[in-house]
C-alpha cells in the first residue's frame, strides 16, 4: 500500500517532493551516464549564472525564490567542482559576487542540448497527464501567495484569521515590551535569574550591537510578542526571549516571531539555530518541534547558563532548503 497516495490531499507537500526527489535522481542518473559532472539540485543556481554574468547570494535568493542558506550551500558545491568562482564586487569589494568559470561555461555549453531534450520530454510527461499541469502549479503558487497555508488552516479551525499582526525590528521606543513581555512568562513559570537581566535591561548592548536581532509582533494597538536571535561570542546563533501575552497565547503569534528569526539567521549565513527551553512548556516545545529544532547533546558554553532546567534544541538550516532541478 502506497501511504502518501492514498492520504490525498493530505499528503500534497510530500508527494510533490517525492516526485521532485525522483526527476532529480533520474536526472543526475542521466548526466553521470553522459559523463558530465553535474548534479541536478544545482540546475536552478547554476541556470541563473548562465543568465546573468554575476550574482550574489542575496541576489540569487530573490531571484530563484528560495533561502540564502540554499543558495550559499550550492554555491559552496559548484565552487569545489570548479564550475563558479567568487570575486569582490565591483562597487564593494566587501560584497562577494559569483560567476561561472571557464569549466563551468564548457559545461553549460555541454549542457545545453541535454537540457533540451529534457524540456522535450517533462513536456511529453505533463501532456499524458492531461490538461496544463504547469499553468496549474502557477495558480497554486499565487493562491499561496495571497493566503499561506497557515492561515488557510487556521481560518477553517477557528472561523477567522488572526488579527493582523505586524513584525517590527528593534527600536528604543519598543525596550521596555521586551522586558515586559520576558517578565511576564518568566514569572509565571519560574523566576527572573541574572542569566536572563542581562538581556532584558540592555537588550540593545547585548543583542543589537553584537550582531543580533530583535523582533516585536505588534497590533494596531499593543505589542503582544518578543523574540530574540542572539549571536555569541563563539558565533552560535540562538532563538531566544519567546514571549508572547497570555492574551494572544495560541494565535499562531510564536510561530510567526520564529519563522522571522530563523529567515533572519539563514540571511546571516548559519548553518544551524539553537535554543534553550524547559520540559514543562509542552506548547512551545511543540511548535519548536514542528519547527524542525531537534534535542541535541551539544551544548555551546553560552547556552547553558541557567539554574532552571534547561533542553537544548538544534536547527539545521541547511536543511530546511534544497535546490532541486
Amino acid at each position: 500500500m502506497d501511504v502518501i497516495t492514498t492520504l490525498g490531499e493530505l499528503a500534497f507537500a510530500s508527494r510533490l517532493r517525492r516526485i521532485s526527489d525522483r526527476l532529480a535522481r533520474d536526472v543526475s542518473l542521466l548526466y553521470h551516464k553522459l559523463d558530465i559532472d553535474f548534479e541536478a539540485r544545482w540546475f536552478s543556481l547554476f541556470y541563473a549564472l548562465t543568465q546573468w554574468p554575476s550574482l550574489t547570494i542575496t541576489g540569487a535568493a530573490e531571484l530563484l525564490g528560495i533561502s540564502h542558506t540554499a543558495v550559499n550551500q550550492t554555491a559552496k558545491e559548484l565552487s569545489r567542482h570548479g564550475l563558479v568562482a567568487w570575486s569582490a564586487g565591483r562597487h564593494d569589494r566587501r560584497q562577494q559576487h559569483l560567476r561561472l568559470t571557464e569549466n563551468g561555461r564548457r559545461t553549460a555549453k555541454a549542457l545545453t542540448p541535454v537540457w533540451n531534450e529534457i524540456r522535450a520530454a517533462t513536456k511529453d510527461l505533463l501532456d499524458s497527464a492531461g490538461g496544463s499541469f504547469l499553468d496549474g502549479l502557477e495558480k497554486i503558487e499565487h493562491e499561496l501567495d495571497r493566503r499561506n497555508m497557515y492561515e488557510r488552516a487556521w481560518l477553517r479551525l477557528h472561523g477567522t484569521l488572526p488579527a493582523d499582526i505586524e513584525i517590527r525590528e528593534y527600536h528604543a521606543s519598543l525596550k521596555r515590551y521586551f522586558r515586559s513581555l520576558n517578565k511576564e512568562w518568566l514569572e509565571a513559570y519560574f523566576s527572573v535569574e541574572n542569566a536572563d537581566r542581562r538581556f532584558l535591561d540592555n537588550p540593545k548592548g547585548t543583542i543589537v550591537n553584537k550582531g543580533g536581532s530583535i523582533f516585536f509582533a505588534c497590533t494596531s494597538d499593543a505589542v503582544i510578542g518578543t523574540c530574540a536571535l542572539v549571536r555569541h561570542r563563539d558565533g552560535t546563533m540562538e532563538l531566544a526571549k519567546m514571549a508572547v501575552t497570555n492574551k494572544y497565547q495560541g494565535r499562531g503569534i510564536g510561530r510567526l516571531l520564529s519563522l522571522r528569526v530563523i529567515r533572519r539567521a539563514e540571511e546571516s549565513g548559519a548553518k544551524e539555530l539553537y535554543l534553550c527551553t524547559n520540559p514543562i512548556l509542552k506548547a512551545a516545545n511543540h511548535l519548536y518541534m514542528s519547527l524542525g529544532f531537534r534535542k541535541t547533546r551539544r551544548h555551546p558554553l553560552d547556552l547553558r547558563p541557567f539554574q532552571r532546567p534547561t533542553i537544548v534544541m538544534k536547527l539545521d538550516l541547511h536543511q530546511t532548503n534544497k535546490l532541486t532541478a
